[in-house]
């Protein structure tokens, strides 16, 4: 496979970048990764967005945002896919030495991979997740999509050892998101799902989490952006996760209990049904 590393194409296994990059060395950095369709990827314009949004928030300079689709559509050509996942980094980049404070003027790293997925017609139904509850110990900023992952991977880690698939996080008794997912629940037949910057639970600007709520607003569902407290996360009629991987899924175990009947329940399908024509759609708009 070759992989996009700032500006060429290279053989994935000789794409090296500095043991002095600020990625490598602090976690300073930003990604995207995107989810794409017989060539077509899948939110672009949200995912260019929040890009921008992340570069200018972590003050990194040197990497125009709208070059991602560019970048994506190269990289699968390359490559020859047509399904697949694009994951683009940008990190501050290398100085001369290892040194907390940025030295004025660094070029970004830019690394992108590109990596075969199931086709949309494997996508029938949602999935059904089990999902562990616990304390979010992360930092505030999670608008910035950084890749200093380290509180998510240890949350997964302990959902891993649970015998769980996710972690939905808490801060202050709120509901904030999953370690890779954002996160609703359905109560009284009502779609809701937690604010972004109110400042009480971290929230990701989640791609899927938007088509979510356009899918639901589309179907007639009753939805409502609002905080959700974790005992309403508990006695929810169904628990929902989004994210690129998945469009959405159900979560049919919370701390080993059941929830609901222990499928993905009436909102999550005709949420899934919702999106996965959307995708069809914008994927058929491309090839006419």
């Amino acid at each position: 496979m070759l992989a996009w590393l700032n500006g060429e194409l290279v053989p994935e296994e000789r794409a090296q970048v500095s043991v002095l990059d600020r990625g490598f060395l602090f976690g300073d950095g930003v990604y995207e990764l995107v989810r794409c369709f017989g060539g077509l990827g899948v939110a672009l314009d949200l995912h260019v967005a929040r890009l921008a949004r992340s570069l200018e928030l972590a003050r990194i300079d040197g990497f125009d945002a709208t070059r991602l689709g560019a970048i994506a559509r190269e990289l699968m050509r390359a490559n020859g896919l047509r399904d697949a996942s694009v994951y683009l980094q940008v990190t501050r980049g290398a100085g001369a030495t290892r040194s907390h404070m940025p030295q004025p003027g660094l070029a970004p790293t830019v690394v992108a991979l590109a990596s075969a997925t199931p086709a949309l017609d494997a996508f029938t139904a949602p999935d059904a997740l089990r999902a562990i509850v616990r304390p979010d110990l992360r930092w505030h900023r999670c608008e910035i999509k950084t890749v200093s992952l380290a509180g998510n991977i240890l949350s997964l880690l302990e959902a891993q050892a649970a015998g769980a698939d996710e972690c939905i996080l808490v801060r202050g008794g709120l509901v904030g998101e999953g370690a890779y997912t954002n996160v609703a629940i359905v109560t009284g037949g009502t779609v809701v799902t937690c604010p972004l910057g109110d400042g009480a639970a971290p929230v990701l600007h989640g791609t899927m989490r938007c088509w979510m709520l356009e899918a639901a607003r589309e179907a007639g569902v009753r939805h409502e952006v609002r905080r959700v407290r974790e005992d309403e996360l508990r006695t929810a009629d169904e628990v929902l996760v989004q994210s690129s991987r998945r469009l959405v899924a159900g979560v049919v175990e919370l701390d080993g209990r059941r929830v609901g009947d222990g499928a993905p329940g009436p909102a999550c399908r005709a949420l899934f049904a919702a999106m996965r024509a959307r995708i069809e759609h914008e994927v058929a708009s491309a090839r006419g």
